[in-house]
């Protein structure tokens, strides 16, 4: 009789560590059946270098970490794009993080974006600051459809929505625009 209960606590103990060990598989198999959430890889003090044509240097960035998708997209911290194709002043633009959608070359810049450029009828630097912008390095524009805050020093307004071509030296503000313009002596 002894046996029997022995045997039968056995055979629980036994179904209860199969069952348990079971299970512990069965998180295991779902972390690692969405591969496509994790990077293909990572960098860390990533820089990168964009060339035109003819194979000179149109756009420099920096991330304090880039990581790639299977899926061809990628995300950025603390990045640091230079514009650097125009005949004048580049751009240069700084975002806490940014995105690459997969199949695209746009930049989605967010948090708090701070671009550093100039007004092109004056040349006078401006700083503009939008919680999003995006760069298109095909069509050498800057854009965001978020409200814009301008600044430089005989320029200050805001506008919803903004377009920048670099190549052109060209910069609209597109929407609801309030300029404030201040006389230096």
């Amino acid at each position: 009789m002894t046996r029997i209960v022995v045997a039968t606590l056995a055979v629980a103990a036994l179904a209860g560590l199969l069952f348990t060990l079971n299970r512990i598989d069965d998180i295991a198999l779902d972390v690692a059946a969405s591969p496509d959430k994790l990077p293909r890889y990572t960098l860390t003090q990533a820089d990168l270098t964009r060339y035109d044509a003819a194979g000179q240097p149109s756009m420099k960035a920096t991330a304090a970490t880039l990581e790639y998708f299977d899926d061809e997209s990628a995300t950025a911290t603390t990045l640091v794009v230079d514009v650097l194709s125009g005949p004048k002043t580049p751009w240069h633009i700084e975002a806490p993080a940014g995105n690459l959608r997969a199949g695209s070359r746009e930049f989605e810049l967010t948090g708090e974006v701070v671009a550093h450029g100039q007004w092109p009828d004056n040349g006078e630097a401006l700083v503009m600051r939008s919680p999003s912008m995006i760069v298109n390095p095909d069509t050498h524009v800057l854009h965001t459809a978020a409200v814009v805050d301008v600044d430089s020093p005989t320029r200050k307004g805001t506008a919803i929505g903004m377009d920048a071509n670099w190549e052109k030296q060209d910069l609209r503000l597109l929407n609801n625009v309030k300029m404030r313009y201040e006389v230096t002596r």
